[in-house]
């Protein structure tokens, strides 16, 4: 009523007890949560923040790091006192493991240049390289492990026995940058060659996606290879270990001899 200090409720409820004629105040909005602004999702291909644009250098695990010359006794002194490796088409071995037909088709597989400033620009083919594997267990030599079998090997590899036999141990970083890494026999036609440094490390990570690969590889190196980069040589057994070690000291090679047997024992599968 008009002049009263105190409101009645019409529906005959004491005040403040109606809802209808002392409705309650509205409840207060809570103040808004402030929330971190959202980044824009950013996809795989988005550089980073402070990103060059170069993309990072992708390194293979477990490449190859040493390759290995198998070569006959017979012939060490003579590389001795020529102080380096020749290739097939220079050298003039006692015991040669090739056969005529194997020398005339690695005598036409060309080796090309890589164009870079260690290239010298003559034409080479896979004779004019020493042969090396990226194992000591390579295809080939377990071939001649097994008797040498087949057109591709003499009368001298087949007639051999495996421990008169030296395994040389050089390390590709020792070695020119013109190596070249192939995925199979040189002298084959489907054989792929790596040349330059991309090509061959290429080549060095197929060969070590599996042992097969690893086995198959050829690293050819053009021209003569010094014995100063020589860091292993693995013989069969202690007697040829002290024969190889005082012929090394005569010559001046500080190369190290090692026995390993395996290496010179065809593997039996289980």
């Amino acid at each position: 009523m008009a002049g009263s200090s105190t409101e009645e409720c019409i529906h005959g409820f004491e005040p403040g007890m109606c809802a209808s004629c002392f409705p309650p105040p509205p409840p207060v909005a809570p103040a808004p949560v402030r929330r971190a602004p959202r980044q824009a999702a950013r996809s795989l291909r988005s550089p980073a923040a402070g990103a060059t644009g170069k993309a990072a250098e992708v390194r293979p695990p477990n490449l190859p790091q040493r390759i290995f010359h198998v070569t006959h006794m017979s012939n060490l002194p003579a590389i001795l006192e020529a102080g380096r490796l020749l290739p097939s088409s220079e050298a003039e071995p006692v015991v040669r493991l090739a056969s005529d037909l194997t020398l005339e088709l690695r005598a036409s597989a060309p080796v090309p240049g890589d164009g870079s400033h260690d290239d010298d620009g003559v034409e080479r083919t896979a004779a004019d390289c020493v042969a090396f594997s990226l194992t000591p267990q390579a295809t080939w030599w377990l071939e001649v492990q097994e008797g040498a079998p087949g057109p591709t090997w003499s009368a001298a590899a087949k007639a051999a026995s495996t421990i008169d036999f030296v395994v040389l141990g050089v390390d590709i970083a020792a070695v020119s940058n013109t190596v070249v890494v192939t995925d199979g026999d040189a002298a084959a036609p489907a054989t792929t060659l790596g040349i330059g440094v991309d090509g061959r490390q290429r080549m060095l990570a197929r060969a070590a996606s599996s042992p097969e690969a690893l086995q198959a590889a050829e690293a050819l190196v053009p021209g003569p290879v010094s014995l100063a980069t020589v860091a292993l040589v693995a013989v069969a057994n202690d007697r040829r270990r002290d024969e190889v070690r005082a012929l090394l000291k005569a010559a001046g090679v500080t190369a190290k001899v090692a026995v390993y047997p395996p290496w010179f024992v065809p593997k039996v599968d289980d």
